[in-house]
């Protein structure tokens, strides 16, 4: 088969903060792909590039972009199993499977990630403690090896590879295909429970109680924003939300048990103008607008996909940060270390790096997979101002703080993290890196996020 010619583009991470001129290849048939492997001596797998630093893009060689391999192969309607191509988006599948009465069990921030990202990265929901991540409900994966083979993995077989590439940062090879296990959905409807809190140890205490409801029951979600302006006490005040099935006796009558695509609150807004729009004066206001007129109620009819998705009602959200764009620090804590929090606002705030925008959510217990993100505990992520961080190492306190907390950043998401707390973040670090090896033994997989962080050291 004859190669074309690879495209040369100008890629970034969605935070907009790391960019860098590549060349990028698109084969759309397996044998394409398997002759790129081949004759590329480094390859960098990308899919819709919403990792918002630099997991997607090259530190040398070749990007390989999956985005045009996004067909659904098969849909059973009767036990729910979706075989699709690596590179369909989320979104492309809830638009097909949930008028069906189906639904993907666990969906992140966007649905506009692809099938082979969600794996790589083994993403979370709000429904976490319940759920668990994206990697629990993928039966089998079709995974392109460095030497040209194709091999089919799963929980129950060479589950080591299996789990190396659930949350292996597509390290371990280029995932074509897979297989997921879809969930019933009775309507594509949530009910919303609004509870605002006045202080950080309040917003704690409640997201604690909706962790034990999540717990027992994998349909439910809960999420809360954080006030990081506030002052004192207020500090880590809040919005808690949370959100489970609506039944169809739910629905008033004349409201469709599955609302349409393009519903009011699910539409992308317009890009926002200017550079720079996010500073330290629209962030307080902003802030204070939204603690003070988000009242607590309950039993609010809301559209699943609006209560999930909520990035995608901004896709242009980058573009207030500024040129520089923006820096998303996500991380996670076990559950007595939940005064890492409180440390990590503090600081922030007290070196001028107020963040626009704080979620908490709770986590349940993580899969086996060495890399994937999710411990029992707190997550919290802080969008910042890159401009806002003198240099690169301005958050190596909050790193030494997550770190110290028996904590870990969330590398899809990451941009600066201190490379040397990595080992101490992931302790199965060796493990992933034994089986990483025995499927790459030619180092062909990279990308700067694992340059930069060691990963394949």
């Amino acid at each position: 088969m004859t190669l074309e010619e690879p495209s040369t583009l100008a890629l970034s991470g969605w935070g907009r903060t790391v960019h860098r001129t590549s060349r990028v290849r698109r084969p759309t048939v397996d044998g394409g792909l398997v002759d790129v492997v081949l004759s590329e001596p480094r390859i960098t797998v990308r899919g819709a590039g919403k990792s918002y630093g630099d997991a997607a893009l090259p530190s040398d060689g070749i990007v390989l972009d999956m985005t045009s391999r996004d067909h659904i192969i098969s849909f059973d309607e009767g036990n729910g199993v979706l075989v699709v191509e690596a590179g369909a988006l989320l979104k492309d599948l809830i638009d097909q499977t949930l008028p069906l009465g189906w639904r993907l069990p666990v969906v992140p921030g966007t649905e506009r990630i692809t099938v082979g990202g969600a794996i790589a990265s083994d993403v979370h929901g709000k429904n976490h403690p319940g759920a668990g991540a994206f990697g629990a409900y993928v039966l089998w994966i079709a995974l392109l090896r460095s030497d040209g083979t194709i091999t089919q993995l799963s929980a129950a077989q060479d589950a080591d590879a299996y789990w190396a590439t659930v949350g292996g940062m597509g390290l371990t090879g280029v995932i074509l295909r897979a297989a997921i296990q879809l969930q019933r959905a009775d309507t594509g409807w949530v009910i919303r429970n609004r509870q605002r809190t006045r202080s950080l140890d309040e917003t704690l205490a409640a997201m604690q109680a909706l962790a034990v409801r999540q717990e027992l029951d994998p349909d439910r979600y809960a999420v809360a924003w954080l006030d990081a302006h506030g002052k004192g006490g207020s500090l880590g005040r809040g919005v808690v939300d949370e959100y489970y099935p609506a039944g169809t006796l739910d629905l008033p009558g004349a409201v469709a048990p599955y609302p349409e695509n393009r519903v009011p609150g699910n539409r992308p807004r317009r890009s926002l103008p200017g550079p720079g729009l996010v500073s330290a004066a629209t962030i307080a206001a902003a802030s204070a607008a939204r603690w003070r007129f988000s009242r607590s109620s309950n039993s609010q009819l809301v559209p699943l996909r609006t209560a999930l998705c909520p990035l995608d009602r901004a896709e242009s959200w980058p573009a207030a940060f500024g040129r520089m764009g923006l820096v998303q620090y996500q991380f996670a804590v076990p559950p007595p270390a939940a005064e890492t929090i409180r440390d990590v606002l503090v600081f922030l705030t007290e070196h001028g790096m107020t963040p626009a925008l704080a979620t908490l959510k709770n986590f349940g217990s993580g899969t086996a997979g060495p890399l994937s993100f999710p411990i029992p505990g707190w997550t919290l992520a802080v969008d910042l101002p890159a401009r806002w961080l003198p240099h690169l190492d301005s958050l190596r306190p909050v790193d030494a703080m997550v770190a110290d907390a028996g904590g870990r950043v969330y590398l899809a998401k990451d941009t600066v993290t201190d490379r040397e707390l990595i080992p101490k973040m992931y302790p199965d670090l060796p493990e992933w890196r034994r089986t990483q090896n025995r499927l790459d033994p030619d180092r062909r997989w990279s990308s700067a996020l694992a340059e930069r962080l060691g990963l394949l050291s």
